[in-house]
């Protein structure tokens, strides 16, 4: 084999490598991108989902306050017994989840 068979071996050679690489790049990126989608989707039901907690949160607050206010004109509790259901809820909320006490959260 002469000198230009052997450069245009070599050339042949270097440009099927960079197509490969172009290829598997492209493939790797495609692959990016779907796994991008897929994760925006995830995210989006996430947000929907939070949003609905933190409106059902706000309705439960609303009608513990409301039932605060019965009790206390209804003469069924005081400012004691309310303050005193306050703290045995601040401390479960604090003791964390608990699956053998609390269950599946699903």
């Amino acid at each position: 084999m002469n000198a230009p068979s052997l450069a245009l071996l070599a050339v042949a050679a270097l440009s099927s490598l960079a197509g490969a690489a172009a290829l598997l790049g492209w493939r790797a990126l495609r692959a990016l991108g779907r796994e991008r989608a897929a994760l925006a989707g995830r995210l989006a039901e996430v947000a929907t989902r939070l949003e609905a907690a933190e409106r059902e949160s706000a309705g439960a607050a609303l009608r513990a306050e409301v039932a605060e206010s019965v009790f206390l004109a209804k003469g069924l509790a005081d400012e004691d017994d309310l303050e005193l259901a306050r703290r045995q809820i601040r401390v479960s909320l604090k003791s964390g989840y608990q699956p053998e006490r609390d269950g599946d959260l699903h």
